[in-house]
């Protein structure tokens, strides 16, 4: 199974580093998502900011009216379509990472991984015990 079976396509939540935190995360919650894709205006992956990033910001005493690009991580860890998933899912557990973006050969986003999605193709797959 390759990370391309799992991945999310398609209308991907982005923002720019110059976006408010608190636009973001109001559409984080409509969306329904634990992660923004931190985008340049060429489109390529610069950083994500997720919900342990909120976290993080309240309590250092951030501000949700700042530029997202001061509180995304940068560089996330990402995958390729056609990495194996298990190679994936050994990056989330080492790292610590509910989510990885997916980029093209370029760095832009194409699609996100979820520990979710890892876990529910593994049930489906007959994988899990």
């Amino acid at each position: 199974m390759r990370v391309s079976d799992v991945m999310r396509k398609g209308d991907l939540l982005t923002a720019t580093p110059e976006t408010r935190v608190l636009d973001a995360v109001k559409s984080m919650h409509e969306r329904g998502v634990g992660s923004v894709l931190i985008v340049s205006s060429e489109g390529r992956l610069e950083g994500i900011f997720t919900e342990r990033d909120l976290v993080k910001l309240v309590a250092t005493g951030g501000s949700l009216e700042g530029r997202i690009g001061d509180y995304m991580t940068r560089n996330p860890v990402t995958a390729k379509p056609e990495d194996p998933l298990p190679l994936v899912a050994s990056k989330m557990i080492e790292g610590g990472f509910r989510h990885i973006p997916v980029v093209d050969n370029a760095g832009r986003p194409i699609g996100i991984v979820s520990i979710r999605d890892v876990l529910r193709a593994l049930s489906a797959s007959g994988s899990w015990p």
